[in-house]
């Protein structure tokens, strides 16, 4: 097997694939409270209850909340970037059969 399509360790695999899945929930969760909070200020919008309007305020300020925090807990992104970085840079050399100008 070439070295350039050699597996990384199993450890660097394993720790890609639990940031991959955090990543995705993280961010499904995100478009999860984009879309509530869109869909909020629609029914806002378009309420006439005073009660209800605040009601669904607080909803919408929930949701910006949730998200903002969500923003501040990507960081995962960064150790994904890192990882891969990490994984690039400890993958041993090709050898050197010409391939490569």
């Amino acid at each position: 097997m070439s070295q350039l399509t050699a597996t990384p360790p199993a450890s660097d695999q394993r720790q890609l694939e639990k940031l991959c899945v955090s990543i995705r929930g993280k961010l499904q969760f995100m478009d999860y409270l984009v879309r509530a909070a869109v869909a909020d200020v629609d029914r806002f919008q378009d309420e006439t209850d005073a009660g209800t309007r605040i009601f669904i305020r607080q909803l919408i300020e929930m949701h910006a909340s949730n998200l903002a925090v969500e923003c501040d807990n990507m960081r995962l992104v960064s150790e994904f970037c890192g990882t891969l970085e990490s994984t690039l840079n400890s993958a041993p050399a090709p050898s050197g059969n010409g391939d490569a100008e």
